[in-house]
């Protein structure tokens, strides 16, 4: 099943004002991530199964695993 991406406006904007290459990790953090988001992230402290953490290069990500959607709650930027 391939979830359907949700993006606070907010969170939307730290991804925009991202570095191209920190974009481009991100985009592929997300790709994997809506395929599988259990089997491409870690569990973001207590693991819930629902919390998670994905990462890839410079960019962290704090996910919210749905039913059927991934929400981006935070995005971070190491760079």
């Amino acid at each position: 099943m391939t979830y359907k991406l949700r993006l606070d406006p907010t969170v939307h904007e730290i991804y925009r004002t991202l570095p191209d290459p920190a974009r481009a990790d991100f985009a592929l953090l997300l790709l994997d991530a809506l395929a599988d988001p259990l089997a491409h992230s870690t569990p973001y402290g207590h693991d819930d199964g629902v919390f998670r953490t994905i990462a890839r290069g410079t960019v962290t990500a704090a996910i919210l695993i749905g039913d059927d959607t991934l929400t981006v709650i935070q995005i971070t930027h190491l760079g």
